[in-house]
């Protein structure tokens, strides 16, 4: 007795297209998961490295916070018991140019003395001179 099919030739031939169809799809799909597999490992490589160097730069960024504490306390030392001094440093600067200013008016004088008493000529010696000196006028 010869049994009959109960699908069809041509039922058969779409269910065939069909599975290979999905068996095409399966494998794409399988290529592409191993794609995104590999692209995940090296996501988690990236990040890793990522995560080091952020690790990296967050201690070089702890590090200059603790010098930036450490040179605003230094500063604020500094101005506190330093400043005054540098305050008067320039008060007494200030008042040796005004010391300075008379003494070239009374070494002016004092060559002026020099050319009326003694007939001192500054720029040379003369061989009947008797006054010994070099010339100096302050700037």
């Amino acid at each position: 007795m010869a049994t009959r099919s109960v699908v069809s030739k041509k039922t058969m031939i779409q269910m065939d297209q069909t599975a290979s169809s999905i068996k095409g799809v399966t494998e794409d799909l399988r290529v592409k998961l191993g794609i995104l597999n590999v692209e995940i490992k090296q996501d988690k490589k990236s990040k890793e490295e990522f995560e080091r160097h952020l690790g990296l730069l967050q201690k070089r960024k702890d590090e200059l916070l603790f010098r930036m504490k450490d040179n605003t306390a230094w500063a604020a030392t500094y101005d506190r018991d330093v400043g005054p001094f540098a305050d008067r440093y320039k008060a007494m600067t200030a008042d040796i140019g005004v010391i300075y200013a008379k003494a070239k008016v009374g070494h002016a004088k004092g060559i002026d003395m020099l050319k009326k008493e003694f007939n001192y000529h500054p720029e040379f010696k003369r061989p009947k001179d008797t006054f010994f000196g070099i010339p100096f006028k302050p700037a």
